[in-house]
């Protein structure tokens, strides 16, 4: 039976059950204690998670649609392989998303945006000097998502969230010790959108998702050959 820090357990929370265990899941995948290839075996997790198989497998479903799980016929559910050709998949998709919905919210931000762009940047920074990687690296694609929101355009706020799982597991993986470089790099398309510099704020975003995109496959290559 799975606790959290309240005492409580996976089943008995208030929250949809499909939500809990997905982030629970998808949390195991980002931090490597599940992994790629790994098996997932419906009833073990059930019994591990205190929680039905039904809700389990909608949560492997639901990872599954992020990418982060492969559902092979006849031979269940896996944890999908991480290699340098499907970050290569994923960061040209970024590039050209998170480009756009820059721009986008340079023109459209409101002031709440920019408050939360504010918050956000500065609980990743406290979060970087209090030495907590993980929570940093969370803060960093909800600030990723809170700019795509900014651009108020639900397809493309739909299709980053359904990247948000597998962009978070390759930011972890190549999680930049150049922390300052990132906040000033964050600081600064801040500043673009909340001068709405279109331009501007377009090429901040395709700079910073560049610069990650070569951390991610930096480490992911070595992965790959065992180093």
């Amino acid at each position: 039976m799975s606790l959290d820090a309240t005492g409580e357990t996976l089943g008995s929370r208030y929250r949809s059950l499909r939500e809990v265990v997905s982030d629970e899941l998808r949390d195991r995948i980002v931090e490597r204690r599940l992994a790629p290839g790994e098996r997932l075996v419906e009833r073990d997790l059930a019994d591990a998670l205190d929680v039905s198989r039904i809700v389990v497998r909608e949560a492997i479903q639901q990872l599954a649609a992020e990418g982060l799980v492969t559902i092979m016929p006849r031979r269940g559910a896996q944890v999908a392989p991480l290699d340098a050709e499907s970050a290569l998949n994923l960061f040209e998709v970024r590039i050209s998303l998170e480009s756009l919905a820059a721009g986008a919210a340079a023109e459209r931000r409101t002031d709440a945006d920019l408050a939360r762009f504010d918050d956000l940047v500065e609980r990743a920074r406290a979060a970087t000097e209090a030495g907590d990687a993980k929570l940093a690296a969370h803060l960093n694609v909800e600030f990723h998502q809170a700019v795509v929101d900014a651009a108020r355009n639900p397809l493309l706020a739909s299709i980053f969230r359904s990247l948000s799982g597998r962009a978070l597991q390759l930011f972890r993986i190549g999680q930049d010790l150049d922390a300052h470089g990132l906040h000033h790099e964050h600081v600064g398309l801040m500043t673009a959108i909340r001068e709405r510099d279109v331009e501007l704020a377009r090429e901040l975003m395709r700079r910073h998702v560049v610069s990650s995109q070569e951390s991610a496959l930096e480490r992911v290559r070595a992965l790959e050959s065992g180093t």
